[in-house]
């Protein structure tokens, strides 16, 4: 358990143990450690932890340095990522091993072992995406709620919990899909709707560092309404240009082209890192009618662009398919 005396209380080297483990020489110097062996991926800021934060790594040391200490748990999400949205640190990692102790002086630790409180340290060192996802209140991730059950989800009370964000790490919604085109016939699809990055309690956004690695995915661009002209019984039709998928991970497709004289499709999809969405597609000419061009899809987060049809001079109104909407961005977080 954690270790609650405070200063000047007596501490037996057998609390120290029960709480860190047993070290090779069962010697309080060895307790000096600064090597938390979580394999090969680099661990930038978690580099040389000590056992727990004010418990020296060098030079002096002494019983009242571990009065309130706790065990350190890291949360391996650095050695390897997730494609598929939904991903819980508490049920698809801890829960499946996939964790270190600092210090390696014990090698595993259950939630009914929990008495006292521990410092959990989620570490995201990889992608994490959203391949599935469809709308606003899916994420890619999930930092487990808490919930003093052993027998349920989630991270006791009495838990320190904080994230921390890799140079590697990335966390993002998928992109909305760029809308279809419209043509003659019909106005065009709005674009889909971005998903979200994260979801965590509620009050715990101040424990997370490097959070602009974390985005919901972007709006996708609306298709562009079609445009007939007919006048002095010419009938000229024009579809619009389709509409460019949202950034995120993955991106959103980009709208199809279609129609008479169909337009551009959207722009290309893009890559996990890149903020921006894609463009969208130049609306088809047919005669005197062009059809409007595909709204831009959305960066990190942002909604995508609409699409409006104008009325030209000599053109009747009614034949005009109006304008359509991007998609609303999806959010960078979400809370239990």
């Amino acid at each position: 358990m954690t270790i609650n005396k405070s200063y000047g209380a007596q501490l037996s080297f057998h609390e120290i143990e029960d709480e860190f483990g047993q070290n090779p020489g069962r010697s309080l110097g060895k307790y000096r450690t600064t090597d938390p062996s979580f394999g090969n991926k680099d661990l930038g800021d978690l580099e040389n932890l000590p056992l727990d934060v004010g418990i020296p790594v060098s030079g002096e040391i002494k019983f009242s340095d571990f009065y309130q200490k706790k065990l350190n748990v890291v949360i391996d999400c650095h050695t390897t990522g997730s494609n598929t949205y939904n991903h819980d640190a508490y049920t698809d990692r801890f829960l499946n091993g996939k964790y270190n102790i600092v210090g390696n002086y014990r090698t595993s630790i259950t939630k009914s072992q929990w008495q006292g409180g521990k410092r959990v340290i989620i570490h995201i060192n990889n992608t994490f995406g959203s391949v599935g996802a469809q709308n606003r209140n899916d994420v890619a991730f999930l930092t487990g709620n808490y919930n003093n059950n052993v027998n349920q989800s989630g991270w006791p009370t009495d838990t320190t919990l904080t994230l921390d964000m890799g140079d590697e790490g990335l966390v993002g919604g998928k992109g909305g899909n760029g809308g279809n085109t419209g043509n003659e016939e019909s106005p065009g699809e709005n674009g889909g709707v971005g998903t979200s990055g994260m979801k965590i309690p509620a009050g715990f956004q101040d424990e997370i560092s490097g959070e602009s690695r974390i985005f919901g995915g972007g709006g996708g661009g609306a298709g562009g309404p079609g445009a007939e002209q007919n006048n002095w019984g010419d009938k000229n039709s024009a579809s619009g240009g389709g509409g460019g998928g949202g950034a995120g991970i993955p991106a959103g497709a980009d709208g199809n082209s279609g129609g008479v004289a169909g337009g551009k499709a959207g722009g290309t999809t893009q890559a996990p890192d890149n903020e921006q969405g894609g463009d969208g597609g130049k609306g088809g000419n047919g005669g005197e009618s062009e059809g409007a061009t595909g709204g831009n899809g959305g960066g990190r987060s942002q909604a995508g662009g609409g699409s409006y049809s104008e009325v030209d001079e000599g053109h009747d109104p009614s034949l005009e398919h109006g304008h359509t909407s991007g998609g609303l961005g999806g959010f960078q977080y979400r809370f239990y």
